[in-house]
């Protein structure tokens, strides 16, 4: 069991500047995001709605651009991190408490100094999937540099296999993967399972109790590690089975902007409510 709160962290996909609904994983057809919380697909819009009416301020924001470009974040992408930059610069120039809104963010790195670029818009931690990752090398010399309080790895899926271009990972179940990985000194970790995500249809409960199992067994401390759990969360009693597991939070989208999470919901499992 996990005695830290559980953490219930909207997803904010970006693509070409706006807030994108995700859907399998299948980008190329994803559209700005219709919602009951907001009518904008703006990014400070859609913010300030999961603040005002649920109370949530922690976001996981992946800017889509950079992910699908295959090259540095710089390269030919419309200024979702720029975008992301200026609403974290406003809120913490707002009167009230500093540090009102929390970010980590997947934009595709592959490398030390992408981490670099995504650290300057003010996240607070940066995400590296095993989608874009480059090789395991490429992320030792990154948690050697930036620590692993700031690194979170997504273990990317897709019908139980990682994703991955690195020879290591490839052919690996996200436990193995998570196993492999922690043995580099990763703390952090998201399991994401690309086709269920935006589906609604239900998490995979076996492949998280695998992944769970994974992080008690090993020789790292169960206390300084965390699993996020994120696609096909369909409603109050997955998050609820999520946090009686152990797992540490749940990353949400679909649920929240058609209304299947209420505030109500959201104060019954975490710390947070409108």
């Amino acid at each position: 069991m996990n005695a830290r709160p559980f953490r219930l962290i909207p997803v904010i996909d970006m693509k070409a500047g706006l807030v994108v609904h995700a859907f399998r994983g299948e980008r190329e057809k994803y559209q700005p995001i219709k919602s009951i919380l907001t009518n904008s697909a703006e990014l400070s819009s859609v913010v300030a709605a999961f603040v005002s009416q649920l109370g949530l301020r922690e976001f996981y924001l992946a800017d889509l651009d950079a992910i699908a470009g295959g090259g540095s974040i710089g390269e030919a992408r419309p200024g979702n991190l720029k975008i992301l930059a200026q609403l974290i610069k406003e809120n913490r120039e707002m009167p009230g408490p500093p540090g009102q809104l929390s970010f980590m963010v997947d934009a595709g790195v592959r490398d030390g100094i992408s981490v670099e670029e995504v650290l300057k818009t003010g996240a607070d931690q940066v995400i590296i999937g095993t989608e874009t990752l480059l090789s395991l090398f490429h992320l030792e010399e990154i948690l050697q540099r930036y620590g692993s309080r700031r690194i979170v790895v997504s273990l990317d899926s897709r019908q139980g296999r990682t994703l991955s271009r690195t020879p290591e990972l490839v052919n690996l179940s996200p436990p193995q993967a998570l196993r492999r990985l922690q043995s580099l000194g990763v703390k952090q970790f998201i399991l994401l399972e690309l086709h269920r995500v935006g589906t609604g249809a239900g998490i995979n409960r076996q492949l998280i109790r695998e992944c769970l199992d994974t992080l008690v067994t090993s020789d790292f401390p169960f206390n300084e590690s965390s699993l996020l759990v994120g696609g096909g969360v369909s409603g109050y009693h997955d998050l609820q089975w999520l946090a009686g597991a152990g797992v540490s939070g749940a990353l949400v989208a679909t649920a929240l902007h058609n209304g299947n999470l209420t505030c109500q919901d959201i104060k019954a499992l975490t710390n947070c409510g409108c």
